[in-house]
């Protein structure tokens, strides 16, 4: 694990930094916490080995663009990420002087965060674990892609895509768009395929009505079930089942 410093004078917000964001999963741990860049310094200074530092801009006793500086030309092995409520033009300017990673606007979107530290412990891995596995982002899409398929699993019936964002901590275009690259379909495509598998399996036993499958792959209306059964496979219910698995192998 590599170590990160959070420093931010709003109580709450600092709270939620430290203890809701996994950190753990982007392989950073915190070492400590504080309400102003002077603080933060003076721990610095104490512990040089410190690899990360995210703070608020806007503090008192120091604010986060003289830590930043002091960062930069006394520790430039450590790494600065900065966090600001006010989109200000001449922040971001000396944050580029500065060498800072990465650039927040309050409030700080889940995705963004966990992408950026992952890339710093993709960059801190190649320095100091050469044969370490490169692929930490790769890694974290694929922990969302199974949460929010396992979220469709087990609720096939009311599955939405603004569900699935809430679940992984995404906005639902983030979302859409990710699935859509690292899946080949759309999540309502896959959506949809699943239902349609479902419905197979269950159409296959005789003694489940075509009314029963379309309530149980989220069908209020089975004529609205059967013309989407048909649009898929080009079949309906009806010839599906007198077809029999034969029908299923085929599609």
């Amino acid at each position: 694990m590599y170590s990160l410093i959070i420093v931010e004078d709003d109580d709450s917000i600092r709270s939620g930094l430290v203890h809701l964001f996994p950190w753990e999963d982007c392989g950073f741990t915190i070492t400590g916490d504080f309400s102003n860049g002077r603080s933060a310094w003076k721990f610095l200074k104490e512990h040089s080995s410190v690899n990360a530092v995210l703070t608020d801009i806007r503090m008192p006793l120091m604010d986060g663009l003289e830590l930043t500086r002091r960062v930069y030309e006394e520790m430039p092995q450590t790494s600065v990420f900065l966090i600001s409520g006010f989109q200000d033009f001449s922040y971001a300017q000396q944050a580029i002087h500065y060498n800072v990673k990465d650039f927040f606007i309050k409030p700080v979107r889940h995705q963004n965060l966990m992408l950026s530290f992952l890339k710093l412990k993709e960059e801190l891995d190649r320095l100091n674990l050469p044969d370490a596995d490169p692929g930490p982002v790769n890694q974290y899409y694929d922990q969302i892609l199974r949460m929010v398929k396992t979220y469709v699993t087990d609720h096939l019936k009311t599955a939405t895509l603004e569900e699935a964002a809430v679940l992984s901590h995404l906005s639902a275009g983030y979302l859409s768009r990710l699935f859509k690259s690292q899946c080949s379909m759309s999540f309502s495509d896959y959506v949809l395929k699943k239902r349609m598998e479902r419905a197979c399996v269950l159409l296959s036993d005789p003694r489940n009505k075509v009314y029963e499958v379309s309530d149980a792959v989220g069908y209020d209306n089975p004529k609205n079930f059967s013309r989407a059964f048909r649009s898929y496979f080009h079949m309906s219910p009806k010839e599906f089942r007198e077809k029999g698995s034969q029908a299923y192998d085929e599609t």
